[in-house]
């Protein structure tokens, strides 16, 4: 099918003086295609699509937008939002805005579904309507408008505000003919119905001249507009402009502090002592002590490449100190914190947030029995509790096995049989390396522990995502991927192109979740409960039997 002409059509705005015609942009060609699954943010609880995926072959484009690509705010469900833009160029800007996270910036870091060469929020005017491969064409609606998610994105809180102050947002269409796009299409303007009013001049009445009344009811009438914006407008005729904070900055703040080492002592030949305080010490109340079993997450490295989680052997969120061991078999967590991290070298930090909810004091301190059964540094993971145990005069059970004197932990000596009387029995505690947690966890249920009397923990690098090899299919596509025993499910996606974003790797974060459609899955790492395993899986640490269904 040929292109139609050009055309252009509107009237000079009543607004003097008239502004400059913006450029019309050439012909242009899709650089990426990208479409993404709604997933948990890593460290708090909130979630987003914004982790968009490259798509190989031509991809369906509705009225809804790309075929597998979903939104998380019902807001951005409707057709105005079947498709975002975002100019590439932008990110070299933003390297030398942010550089201490240029490592972020690139082709598909805001979520965007389309990439092009030449296209931009200055050359691009609400209406204006596009050709996409052969069949598709598309509709200019609105400027995203940017909000809190994109400070969880980059891990800087002023994100949002500052996407929005420099203009460098992206942009909105609508889908009037639906048709298969795919990377390497074309892109062709095919008519301009509001030639003065680029996407840049809407930004500029919709952030910076928010109150120029004359100026919002022109942008109200534009053919083409979304009407979310319409909306939006309209409401501020009525009242004035509105309150931009809560869709900049949102209810959760970024998790992510600067802490300073300020000491580290060696404890044994492989355990040291690591004490952090903040450098930012003006830290709400209510965020700054831990919860029942304390710990955090860590990001360090060179440009942050190691993401760990550790239990807080004392402190709070202005001081805390760590026990963290030595382990040569690690991925280079451990082992760059002893032999590389000094005196003044800082870190990332984050308070975790999946520690089991606090029990009624009353059932907690009632019980007969707290048995504690924990393998090397998994000690650190539960001293605060026994410690508030022991205060509270509860009965709390320790024996200690040397190994190094050939003794031999079997838990099925320690763990007692489970009572029948719910207000009497034991509380198992259980933290270590992977072979006791799972010894621990099919003990517990052979003997019909309830889970309110188990209490499992486990970070660090014990989960990798190897074993026995499987086969896992791409619902969308229908490929089939070989997963061999010596790496992850998550490797092997990406090296499919799948580039999915890596956090903490070891399934504390659930970052890395993906839909589990079909077949038996060995699930590891600890951050889904039981009823997200029905569904989903973390294909940093989790694998498959036989063959899988999974739909990233």
């Amino acid at each position: 099918m040929g292109s139609p002409a050009l055309t252009i059509s509107g009237s000079d705005p009543v607004l003097a003086p008239s502004p400059p015609l913006p450029p019309l942009p050439p012909k242009d060609t899709v650089l990426s295609l990208r479409t993404g699954k709604v997933r948990p943010f890593a460290g708090v609880k909130i979630s987003s699509a914004i982790n968009k995926q490259p798509r190989q072959g031509r991809v369906q484009l509705t009225s809804f937008g790309f075929v597998g690509d979903e939104r998380d705010f019902f807001m951005h469900q409707g057709p105005d939002n079947a498709v975002h833009q975002y100019d590439p160029r932008h990110y070299e800007e933003w390297k030398k805005i942010l550089p201490d996270r240029d490592h972020r910036f690139k082709i598909g870091a805001f979520g965007e579904n389309i990439s092009t060469r030449h296209l931009s929020e200055t050359n691009l005017c609400i209406g204006d309507k596009f050709r996409l491969g052969p069949d598709a064409i598309i509709q200019v609606t609105m400027p995203r408008q940017p909000c809190y998610k994109l400070n969880h994105r980059f891990e800087y809180k002023k994100m949002s505000s500052l996407a929005q102050s420099t203009g460098n947002t992206g942009w909105l269409y609508c889908t009037i003919q639906d048709g298969l796009v795919q990377e390497g299409d074309d892109m062709e303007l095919i008519e301009r119905l509001n030639p003065t009013w680029s996407v840049r001049r809407v930004q500029h009445y919709l952030y910076k001249d928010g109150s120029n009344m004359e100026a919002i009811a022109e942008i109200i009438a534009l053919p083409g507009l979304g009407q979310e914006l319409v909306e939006l407008l309209e409401q501020r005729l009525l009242a004035g402009a509105e309150d931009m904070s809560g869709r900049l900055q949102g209810d959760i703040t970024v998790p992510w502090r600067s802490y300073k080492l300020v000491e580290k002592t060696p404890l044994t030949p492989r355990i040291q002592k690591f004490v952090f305080n903040a450098e930012d010490t003006d830290i709400e109340a209510e965020d700054l002590q831990f919860g029942r079993f304390p710990h955090v997450r860590v990001k360090f490295g060179p440009d942050k490449k190691y993401t760990r989680a550790y239990s807080v052997v004392s402190g709070d969120m202005k001081s805390f100190e760590l026990g963290i061991a030595k382990d040569d078999n690690s991925r280079g967590g451990s082992l760059y914190l002893h032999d590389y991290m000094n005196i003044g070298h800082t870190l990332k930090v984050a308070k975790g947030h999946n520690a089991p909810k606090k029990q009624n004091d009353q059932y907690r301190f009632g019980t007969k029995r707290h048995i504690f059964i924990l393998g090397g540094i998994g000690v650190t993971a539960f001293l605060s509790e026994i410690k508030t145990l022991v205060k509270e005069s509860a009965q709390v059970e320790t024996t200690v096995y040397a190994r190094s004197e050939g003794q031999r932990l079997r838990v099925a000596d320690v763990v007692p049989p489970a009572s029948n009387s719910t207000d009497r029995e034991a509380i198992i505690y259980c933290c270590g390396p992977t072979s006791l947690l799972e010894a621990c966890r099919t003990h517990t249920k052979q003997l019909g522990y309830p889970k309110s009397h188990t209490h499992f923990e486990e970070f660090g690098g014990a989960a990798t995502g190897t074993g026995d090899p499987f086969e896992a299919e791409i619902k969308a596509t229908g490929k089939v991927l070989q997963i061999p025993g010596e790496k992850s499910l998550l490797q092997v996606l990406n090296e499919a192109g799948f580039d999915l974003d890596s956090s903490c790797l070891v399934g504390n974060c659930g970052s890395l979740m993906v839909n589990h459609c079909k077949g038996d899955i060995i699930h590891q790492g600890v951050a889904l409960d039981d009823e997200q395993k029905e569904t989903s899986m973390l294909s940093c640490v989790s694998r498959g039997k036989g063959r899988i269904t999974v739909d990233c």
